[in-house]
């Protein structure tokens, strides 16, 4: 199994192939989107490569943990969790993992836990496994699955690098593009006007908002790779950059729920007009101007 055999937009697929080359991988990865089945397949797949002991290419296939890997029998891949409708993620069962976190690797020197269906957990469980998020020890790597990570406590999600399955590369004009970037940079200074003139580029162009919405959520999403993984691979690398050394990333996550709610009041047929204002005002009010 490789990389191929799954469906990954490219900036995700070149963010993994560094960090198996680097072997950085971040102590918590949440998997979104497409079936159960191929998050866990996967997040297996993952956690191949976090042990793996090649120099090279990862997962290698040849070496000691990659054999154990195969034949479902890697000690230190621990898995939990129900990746389906309904099941539940009790807060008892986070308790056991937290504890078991700190026990010793048995045969390599991580040990990955895998928790299927984390969009089952209540947040009683949620806080309960964030605890061990925060400060884990350095030998333990988890990999979340879940159906979308909307599902997710916003103090689970800034602890994580999200990894989107069967998410498409999308392309934009260039106009949409430097409307865009326009309006993200304008966050990046004090001054409300600035962003008032990028937004400007809008008004009276209902045609041209989705798209325009629909980029600044792919550039801040490619922030949030950034922050967590340290590997700018965004085709919007500058401004991605020049976001970073401004906001954290729960500040991201924010900006990314704003547009995401004024997409949604597009779709009703919100006042445009009022729309836009409204834009300026929540990306300014969240961003401290």
């Amino acid at each position: 199994m490789t990389l191929d055999d799954f469906n990954l937009s490219k900036a995700n697929r070149e963010i993994i192939n560094n960090l198996g080359k680097n072997g950085a991988f971040p102590h918590t990865i949440l998997i979104e989107g497409s079936t159960a089945e191929k998050r866990a397949d996967f997040a297996g797949f993952l956690a191949n490569m976090i042990l793996c002991l090649s120099d090279g290419k990862k997962p290698c296939g040849a070496c000691k943990a990659c054999v154990k890997c195969a034949a479902n029998s890697n000690p230190d891949i621990k898995i939990y969790g129900e990746d389906k409708t309904g099941a539940s993620f009790k807060v008892e069962l986070s308790r056991e993992i937290r504890q078991d976190a700190f026990v010793l690797p048995n045969d390599f020197d991580k040990k990955v836990y895998i928790l299927n269906g984390v969009q089952n957990m209540n947040d009683s469980s949620e806080n309960a496994l964030l605890k061990i998020l925060e400060e884990p020890p350095g030998f333990d790597c988890f990999i979340l699955t879940c159906e979308s990570k909307s599902a997710m406590l916003d103090t689970v999600l800034s602890r994580s690098s999200v990894i989107s399955l069967g998410e498409t590369d999308r392309d934009f004009s260039p106009d949409t593009v430097e409307t865009a970037k326009k309006i993200l940079l304008s966050l990046t200074g004090t001054s409300e006007l600035k962003t008032l003139e990028a937004l400007a580029e809008l008004h009276n162009k209902k045609d041209r908002f989705e798209d325009t919405a629909e980029c600044i959520k792919t550039v801040l999403t490619d922030c949030v790779k950034f922050k967590q993984t340290q590997i700018n691979s965004s085709v919007y690398g500058d401004t991605a950059e020049a976001l970073c050394g401004r906001f954290s990333v729960n500040k991201i996550y924010e900006l990314i729920k704003i547009i995401s709610e004024l997409q949604r009041r597009f779709k009703q047929n919100a006042n445009y007009n009022l729309l836009i204002t409204s834009m300026c005002a929540e990306l300014c009010g969240a961003t401290g101007k």
